[in-house]
């Protein structure tokens, strides 16, 4: 027997070759992340400065108006944005205030790493006149500021500001979740309604219309989607019609009552007509009707649904928040 040599190994090409779609897509991260981490590193302060300004000045706002600005928006919106307007009142039993508390640490956390990273942008300790972050790589780099959150970050401070938010989101989705389901079951009612009769009646004549005998098996199925729909469509616009009736009561309520604070610290009593304290006339439930039928009217004229303009650029916000809440429900 002859000693022969072994074969020689096999390289398989995935070790002599590069996919060039890998990397030609890490090519274009590295070309990216750098101005990203910038851009990101530039502007989050101005947001995070500018929500500050927006709740201080939130908090400086006399009670009274804030109070009848919440009736006006709940009054004549809150058919518009049933769910949002719903997350809102389940949030304030669920806990909103330890909400806002999580969303400062946050804020605070967030503005600790933007002023280590600043400083970390034009320090130079090789002494050579140019800042070290500048001459790094991306991935170099991303390393860099990696290390610089994970040293800087008070992760017990973090991981409570996350908890009591989460605490308070699950809230809010559990009574959002029981409302669509009411309204889901109410939908099942209107289809059990309407498909005997439609069955009955409607079926057997739309099947004598059509003279391809074929296509008959088809009819009933067609009809039970178009049930289903027709279902589904009452159900969700009598909802909307429900949350608008409610919401424009209890807002119109809330603006009379604020509307009667600040008349009394204004010093407008109308000839003793408006008393100091609520409780002691029915103005202000008087009153609310005729508001509630004006908010009610208007969010009847636009349908229940998209507001016009201007409402629809100064509300754009609301708007985004209300899909983002029912595709957190449906979803």
């Amino acid at each position: 027997m002859t000693k022969t040599d072994p074969p020689p190994k096999k390289t398989t090409s995935s070790t002599t070759t590069t996919n060039p779609t890998s990397t030609s897509i890490q090519k274009k991260l590295e070309d990216h992340a750098t101005p990203i981490i910038a851009f990101l590193t530039a502007m989050t302060p101005h947001v995070i400065m500018f929500c500050q300004k927006a709740i201080a000045l939130y908090k400086t706002l006399p009670e009274d108006q804030l109070q009848f600005l919440i009736g006006f928006m709940i009054c004549f919106f809150g058919g518009v944005y049933p769910a949002l307007f719903a997350a809102m009142e389940a949030a304030k039993h669920g806990g909103i205030h330890s909400v806002m508390s999580a969303l400062q640490d946050l804020a605070d956390e967030a503005m600790t790493i933007l002023e280590a990273s600043k400083k970390d942008d034009v320090l130079d300790q090789d002494k050579d006149g140019k800042p070290d972050v500048q001459q790094l790589d991306t991935k170099a780099l991303l390393v860099r500021k990696a290390h610089l959150v994970v040293t800087k970050m008070n992760p017990q401070k973090i991981n409570t500001a996350l908890e009591s938010i989460y605490k308070v989101w699950l809230a809010v989705m559990a009574v959002l979740a029981i409302q669509f389901a009411r309204t889901v079951a109410f939908a099942e009612s209107i289809r059990d309604f309407i498909q005997k009769p439609t069955k009955r009646y409607l079926v057997p004549n739309i099947i004598k219309m059509i003279p391809n005998v074929a296509y008959h098996k088809w009819v009933p199925v067609v009809s039970d989607w178009m049930i289903q729909l027709v279902a589904v469509s009452m159900a969700f616009y009598l909802t909307s019609i429900i949350v608008a009736f409610t919401s424009a009561l209890t807002g119109a309520l809330i603006m009379t009552r604020a509307w009667m604070k600040i008349a009394t610290h204004k010093g407008w009593d109308l000839g003793g007509l408006i008393p100091s304290n609520h409780k002691d006339t029915l103005l202000d439930e008087i009153s609310s009707y005729v508001i509630a039928m004006m908010g009610f009217g208007f969010q009847y004229k636009v349908g229940f649904g998209e507001v016009c303009f201007p409402f629809n650029v100064l509300l754009f916000p609301l708007g985004c928040a209300e899909q983002f809440i029912r595709w957190s429900v449906a979803r």
